[in-house]
């Protein structure tokens, strides 16, 4: 598996609520941005797998 380093802009108040979370978690601010990166990454990934939703006519 590869890791790559990368940089996310974050608001003001995501920034702030990611740390709170990330203390609740006693876990670092990074660790709970990455975790979120990485199940993002995921959720694309099987998205991208499982083909277009079809949504039949109302």
């Amino acid at each position: 598996m590869h890791k790559v380093r990368v940089w996310a802009e974050l608001s003001d108040d995501m920034f702030e609520a990611y740390q709170g979370e990330a203390r609740r978690q006693g876990v670092t601010l990074e660790a709970l941005v990455q975790q979120t990166v990485n199940c993002l990454i995921k959720e694309l990934d099987e998205e991208e797998h499982e083909g277009p939703c079809f949504m039949p006519p109302s």
